[in-house]
């Protein structure tokens, strides 16, 4: 165990799906999508310029009414011909910190349990990077093949990873009975499967408490597995009116998302669903949850599936919420709300991941220290029980 001799679980790390986008999708493609898939593929790769760059906003994001006919769906080459908007950033393998992150990680998960080692992080939770963004495609079938292949090719990636890594799926949510399909047939065949990604909002804006979301939110109850709601900045499925730089938008996003949950009565509809909020940041968590129980009243005609305030959903064990390790009020967040909400969470490896000082961040906090083994493990382990059988197994890791 990784910290004092207790378990250390990173519960929101990603893959960079679109790196080596062959690597992530050309083998576990489904037949029958084989050929599409190449003709995207090409196209995508056509608009990276350098390695690491995501391909796919050019290609068919945002979706402009205006655009010309066949456009974003044709998925045509860049002419290289034609100017490129591409502003000078930094290498996409080095973290704000000044770390250079090996991007082989993003296939060969020897690097990332490396990677591991070195940050004293035990267990990872695997979210994709820009998936859920697909949902702009016209094609919602493709769509739902890209997701199979990604999780085809997740379940094998962590199958080297000893009971360490763990992944998320990606849900089509213009098709939830094919999502839930993948749902159940993975929580069946994999043991690492940690359930499903959930956006902030729906692809077409609604908010989460849309009770076309009920059949998933009752198989996740029903298959013991939370919800791991993680969004994008800027990029679809967008959060409605907002526009804002990287870790505003965030933020609001999980302000967003916990509206709707708290005041659409999700948490009181299922009420052993657990429901975890991931990058969104935690230091505003107190200042909302007073709001929502000034705002919100239980069964009133505002919020009338609403049984309990936000204060009891909180102290009730069912919300948990990741934090980023250098965040100045986590220590006020802790204090005002509870120890057993919070999750340690890296971002690795995306450029704004603490690794591999992640751990010692937290170490640091003026919190107690019951708190820290908490925030940076224990927690974890009951927003995912099944981790509860892979720990034992961990004593030497770390040591």
């Amino acid at each position: 165990m990784s910290y004092n001799g207790h378990v250390v679980v990173d519960s929101d790390c990603h893959l960079r799906e679109y790196w080596e986008l062959d690597k992530t999708y050309k083998e576990t493609m489904d037949p029958e999508y084989r050929e599409r898939y190449a003709w995207f593929s090409e196209a995508v790769r056509s608009r990276q310029a350098k390695p690491g760059d995501v391909g796919f906003t050019p290609l068919f994001w945002p979706r402009h009414p205006e655009r010309p006919l066949g456009l974003d769906e044709a998925f045509e080459l860049a002419d290289p011909a034609l100017p490129q908007d591409r502003p000078a950033r930094p290498a996409p393998t080095v973290t704000g910190r000044g770390y250079d992150i090996d991007p082989t990680c993003n296939w060969d998960a020897s690097i990332r349990l490396r990677d591991m080692e070195v940050a004293g992080v035990d267990v990872s939770f695997i979210f994709p990077s820009q998936a859920d963004g697909f949902c702009t495609l016209g094609d919602v079938g493709f769509e739902s093949a890209l997701h199979r292949s990604y999780h085809r090719f997740m379940s094998n990636y962590c199958a080297e990873g000893d009971g360490r890594l763990w992944w998320m799926g990606v849900l089509t949510m213009r098709d939830l009975t094919e999502s839930i399909a993948q749902l159940e047939y993975w929580a069946k065949e994999d043991p690492h499967f940690a359930g499903v990604h959930l956006p902030r909002a729906c692809p077409d804006g609604r908010m989460l408490d849309n009770p076309d979301l009920y059949p998933l939110y009752a198989a996740c109850q029903d298959l013991n597995l939370p919800l791991w709601v993680h969004g994008g900045a800027n990029r679809p499925p967008l959060t409605p009116w907002v526009h804002a730089p990287n870790g505003l938008y965030h933020a609001i996003g999980g302000q967003y998302a916990l509206t709707a949950l708290v005041g659409g009565g999700v948490f009181d509809l299922f009420p052993n669903l657990r429901i975890g909020l991931f990058e969104s940041f935690g230091g505003w968590m107190p200042y909302l949850i007073e709001k929502l129980d000034d705002g919100f009243t239980p069964g009133s005609t505002v919020t009338p599936k609403m049984k309990r305030t936000a204060s009891e959903i909180v102290e009730s064990g069912q919300l948990f919420v990741s934090v980023e390790a250098d965040e100045q009020h986590i220590p006020y967040a802790v204090e005002t709300l509870g120890e057993h909400l919070w999750l340690f969470s890296t971002d690795y490896p995306h450029g704004g991941s603490p690794w591999p000082e992640g751990v010692s961040l937290i170490a640091e906090q003026e919190m107690p220290e019951s708190a820290k083994v908490k925030l940076l493990g224990e927690n974890a382990l009951r927003f995912m029980p099944q981790l509860a059988g892979v720990v034992p197994s961990l004593a030497g890791v770390g040591a």
